[in-house]
């Protein structure tokens, strides 16, 4: 009965702190009380004062590129100067209503630019005339991109008479004097993934939007929706794999290769070459693990051995005409592991961030999934991806009995987490004052930031010890 009572404390309490937002009549009323007014037309919403003096429109922008991502962000305008600037902002709450969801993301979380007493304007100013960004732009060079990739695998496919049959799934590499067809490959659906094979060999795997390669590379590509039962394979779809496939320097028994001039082969061995040193060295330069020796312990506590595989960073900008990375992909949130199953075989099992799964290398360096609280233009990921899962693969620099202090691999940002908080803190925030306030969040106790150097791993062993002894 205790626990009963306890649970409905709780969420009474949850409740009675949540802002009761709603839109009546073009009014925006927060717990009831009109605080403004709102117009909407076409996805653009024009905020007034009570006076109906226009303050802000909001736009809703969602652009999808040609490999099926999206790019959502919203366009603010200052309708006092006409100044705009682009964010990008997510919703605190999900809402049917895309016109209250974005009312609701603009009054809540980091953008509280309309709250209870009206429009915050120095907030609005401050949103709207620092850190200018124009995702249009963006949008634009990333689809510039990813359409020079499609097209250039779209290419290879027509220039090798690649066609694909999707009755049956085969790839067929068609002569034009004499007519025949020769069978190279197949494309075909297991469950919910596609295999494309050179006979029995797979050179590449589909599955959730991503084509990964034998060779470990990988391209962003929306797939037909997937289910248990079998799918219609599109041909334009097919057509992208293969030519990845290709892009790669697969041949599907040599029959893919691209005929080049004789005098060019030599020249092509010596460019192959220096892509290859250019791709060790910088994978050995970054702080990638490419199938390291190690062991993952799983949500449930299983341990698996195997080697360890996970990308927190991109590699191809210091690789020049490369391909690898050419599409935006989230880094530091899934870990692959190669083990040996039941048949004896070598499998690769992914492991995401959100499950809290810990692994650690042969060599002592431990890694663990965690969300975190404090960092709202994290680095995590590409901001391109616009992914909802906000956690990532941390390593552990220090562990002693649940506190950790930790750091994103990739940039040595230095976090923390404390054994009463499921969430770590990040410490990189230069500013003072949002530093020390989601510090005295984060450990309700009377310590300050300020008597600690955060920034150093061993000024934060001593606040820990601090708090250890001070709070309770």
């Amino acid at each position: 009965m205790k626990k009963i009572l306890l649970f409905v404390s709780i969420l009474a309490v949850i409740y009675t702190s949540a802002q009761d937002i709603d839109i009546k009549k073009g009014k925006v009323l927060f717990d009831k009380k009109e605080v403004a007014l709102v117009e909407g037309k076409k996805r653009v919403y024009t905020l007034s004062d009570l006076q109906n003096k226009p303050i802000l429109s909001i736009e809703v922008k969602d652009n999808i590129l040609p490999n099926g991502e999206s790019i959502d962000y919203y366009t603010l305008t200052d309708l006092a100067t006409n100044e705009t600037n682009d964010v990008v902002a997510r919703q605190s709450k999900f809402s049917f209503s895309l016109e209250k969801g974005t009312i609701r993301t603009f009054s809540e979380g980091d953008y509280r630019l309309l709250n209870e007493n009206g429009f915050d304007k120095t907030l609005i100013n401050k949103v709207i005339t620092t850190n200018k960004k124009n995702y249009q732009e963006v949008y634009n060079t990333k689809k510039d991109s990813i359409n020079k990739v499609l097209n250039e695998a779209t290419t290879l496919v027509k220039k090798n008479n690649i066609i694909f049959n999707a009755s049956n799934g085969t790839i067929v590499n068609q002569e034009t004097y004499p007519a025949k067809k020769i069978i190279i490959g197949s494309l075909k659906q297991v469950d919910n993934k596609f295999y494309l094979k050179e006979n029995e060999l797979t050179v590449g795997i589909w599955e959730n939007k991503r084509f990964t390669l034998e060779n470990g590379n990988s391209y962003y590509i929306q797939g037909p929706l997937m289910s248990s039962a079998k799918v219609q394979i599109d041909e334009k779809f097919a057509n992208h794999l293969i030519g990845f496939a290709l892009l790669e320097g697969y041949g599907l028994e040599n029959q893919l290769y691209y005929k080049k001039e004789e005098e060019k082969k030599q020249m092509m061995a010596e460019n192959y070459l220096d892509y290859q040193n250019k791709v060790a060295d910088a994978k050995s330069n970054s702080s990638n693990l490419y199938d390291v020796p190690g062991y993952l312990i799983d949500e449930k506590g299983n341990k698996v051995e195997g080697k360890l595989s996970i990308n927190f960073e991109d590699i191809s900008q210091n690789i020049q005409k490369s391909n690898v990375g050419s599409i935006p992909e989230n880094y530091g949130k899934s870990v692959f592991v190669k083990a040996l199953n039941e048949k004896g075989k070598e499998k690769s099992t992914r492991y995401k961030s959100n499950t809290g799964a810990k692994f650690c290398t042969d060599s002592g360096d431990c890694y663990i999934g965690l969300k975190t609280v404090g960092n709202v233009f994290n680095s995590i990921g590409n901001v391109m991806s616009l992914s909802t899962d906000f956690s990532y693969f941390y390593k552990i620099l220090n562990e002693d009995n649940g506190f950790l202090i930790l750091e994103e691999p990739s940039n040595n940002k230095l976090y923390i987490k404390i054994p009463n908080q499921e969430k770590a803190l990040y410490l990189g925030n230069n500013n003072d004052d949002k530093l020390e306030k989601n510090f005295n969040e984060y450990i309700k106790c009377s310590l300050n930031a300020t008597d600690f150097d955060l920034k150093s791993v061993d000024g934060i062993k001593i606040f820990f010890e601090k708090y250890k002894t001070t709070c309770k």
